[in-house]
């Protein structure tokens, strides 16, 4: 069950077998149980978000900040207060519009982890049940339909009229026709149209699809260690 697998070149019955799902059945309870404590919940990483006066303060701690503050200072001492009041009044705007964007992040983040939450249908013993999708685990099958938040990585068993809107990982500003063809290893992420993501909706059409990847190994989930992750820059200016 490797999550770096090429899904999207297998052919269902190749991806199928895999993972050890049955077509007909999908995985037995006992089966899910097991997996779901082999990968741990299908759900991100989630650390509390800092307190707002901290993301404000944190706005301050800058070399470029500390270079204008003296500025200031010096525009005070020179009798230059309208100076010294439009310099605090930058680094003031500053601050504010770094504080929005690092809590529109934030809000983004929030927003994926969101998934979580979410109730899925699946194959089960051969009948259909709704669980959370926080224990949706890879070889589940998924049961989709038009308006259905899509909440793993899964690889399109069966697809009738099916469309799903991936802006929200690719970029595409409308939805996609998603088929089950199996396509060439090289294909890129935008063009994998055997595949649905996590992070994407089901505008139209019905499927049924094999759970490849859950949590933090999906591609969202790549997006998502790589944000925690990112270290912010310095500024030409600040260099």
């Amino acid at each position: 069950m490797n999550p770096a697998s090429d899904w999207h070149a297998l052919t269902p019955e190749q991806a199928l077998a895999a993972l050890g799902t049955d077509a007909q059945r999908g995985l037995t309870g006992h089966e899910a149980q097991q997996r779901l404590r082999q990968h741990g919940p299908n759900a991100l990483p989630e650390t509390p978000p800092p307190p707002l006066w901290k993301v404000f303060a944190h706005q301050f701690i800058s070399p470029l900040v500390a270079i204008l503050f003296v500025a200031a200072v010096l525009a005070v001492a020179l009798g230059h207060l309208g100076d010294a009041g439009v310099i605090l009044a930058v680094v003031v705007v500053n601050a504010i519009i770094g504080s929005f964007q690092e809590g529109r992040a934030e809000r983004s983040m929030a927003a994926l982890r969101q998934l979580a939450a979410l109730q899925v249908r699946v194959l089960r013993d051969g009948a259909e049940h709704t669980v959370p999708a926080r224990e949706l685990v890879p070889g589940d099958l998924l049961l989709l339909a038009a308006g259905d938040a899509v909440a793993a990585d899964a690889r399109l068993l069966q697809a009738a009229q099916l469309q799903v809107a991936e802006a929200a990982l690719t970029g595409e500003s409308v939805p996609v026709a998603e088929s089950v063809q199996a396509l060439p290893t090289a294909t890129g992420l935008a063009d994998r149209h055997c595949m649905v993501h996590a992070g994407t909706h089901v505008t139209a059409g019905r499927a049924s699809a094999l759970v490849v990847a859950t949590g933090t190994h999906t591609e969202v989930g790549g997006i998502a260690r790589l944000t925690a992750g990112a270290a912010e820059p310095r500024t030409p200016l600040e260099r």
